[in-house]
């Protein structure tokens, strides 16, 4: 499994992704070699299955890093493929990565590709060289090649495979596998994390989870806060310089420890996931997790989101998410209703069981 952008450990959602995957797989009984970030001392105390073991790739630190680091990336693979057995090469591809798929091809090794989100879209809301012709069309190229070069492949969502395939047609033929949630960790059984007592707050809460990146509607948790100053309006996350609206009622407390995580789900009253009028095709985890840990959800109403959620979620429009907060904090039966919806839902097919699956049904069929 190559995927040489994640790091290890780290609480980011593709590395969340990655890890519940690449162990997932492993205590099916595959054998998984995951390719990545690797920091094996500051991963001591993280408990994997024997299964998996870990390749390091060392990020050079430097100027257009990730062409240099994806060559290195596809020496590692080429190197690894050359001098031991694999059934199959998964690649979790991006903007001018594919070393996974590339080396695959030239030994001769089944590979598929692993679309997360509408890389050109990312790459657009997070830099702005993307914006530039030659940057763009060399992008383009990128991620055409990768999809050419992939025996198969897979999106987390099938509006992102019908983005996608406006880069190459045989992207059309990708399965749709969608994310899943850890029901062993996000359930009703753990402990609150008492962030009400530490903070001296009294009533209703609302919480976000997540990195505070461009493709979160951040701008929306402020207004949340300034149009309802009675409700205490909590974030957790961090990073992409964590520019955080100014409410009395908005408190940030940064990122928390994963097993942190369901604690201050289950003390709360809504988990909110807002993002920008942009559909990235993502599969979003922190809704899985909401529902994993029977929260009523309100979400951005965007085609990739209604696919994630069926219906079991309360979906507004972009930009009116703060007025719709106001009408349902205090309709008990209403949230009750979407609370037992959601984790109906989430716990019977959203969780990475299903998913790990998925993945090895796909694996079968190229084999």
């Amino acid at each position: 499994m190559v995927a040489p952008s994640v790091r290890v450990p780290d609480t980011l959602g593709q590395t969340l992704h990655q890890l519940a995957l690449a162990n997932g797989l492993a205590k099916s009984g595959i054998e998984v070699t995951l390719l990545c970030r690797y920091d094996k001392s500051a991963s001591k105390n993280i408990k994997f299955h024997h299964n998996l073991k870990f390749e390091s790739v060392v990020n050079p630190g430097i100027p257009f890093e990730r062409i240099i680091f994806t060559k290195h990336a596809y020496q590692k693979v080429l190197e690894k493929l050359k001098s031991e057995h694999f059934d199959i090469v998964h690649d979790r591809g991006y903007i001018f990565a594919g070393s996974g798929v590339q080396a695959a091809s030239e030994v001769g090794v089944k590979s598929i590709l692993q679309v997360d989100d509408n890389w050109m879209r990312s790459e657009l809301s997070a830099t702005r060289i993307a914006r530039l012709w030659p940057y763009h069309e060399k992008a383009i190229r990128s991620c055409h090649r990768q999809i050419e070069l992939a025996d198969g492949g897979f999106t987390v969502s099938s509006i992102l495979r019908e983005q996608i395939s406006s880069w190459n047609k045989k992207a059309g033929n990708f399965k749709v596998i969608q994310n899943g949630y850890e029901d062993d960790r996000f359930n009703l059984s753990a402990e609150p994390l008492g962030i009400k007592k530490k903070l001296g707050l009294k009533g209703k809460m609302v919480v976000f989870v997540g990195a505070l990146g461009p493709w979160h509607g951040i701008e929306e948790l402020g207004q949340i806060a300034k149009t309802n100053p009675s409700i205490n309006v909590i974030v957790a996350g961090g990073g992409y310089g964590e520019n955080m609206p100014d409410a009395d009622n908005l408190h940030h407390i940064g990122r928390l420890d994963r097993d942190e995580v369901p604690r201050l789900l289950v003390e709360a009253d809504i988990g909110l996931a807002p993002y920008p009028n942009i559909d990235y095709g993502f599969s979003p985890l922190k809704i899985y997790e909401y529902m994993g840990c029977k929260l009523p959800v309100v979400a951005t109403l965007l085609p990739s989101v209604e696919e994630a959620t069926q219906g079991h979620a309360l979906l507004v429009r972009p930009g009116q998410m703060s007025d719709a907060i106001s009408k349902v904090i205090d309709n008990e039966n209403l949230l009750s209703e979407l609370a037992n919806s959601a984790f109906s839902y989430a716990s019977k097919e959203r969780t990475w069981s299903v998913t790990i699956k998925k993945t090895i049904s796909l694996y079968e069929e190229l084999l």
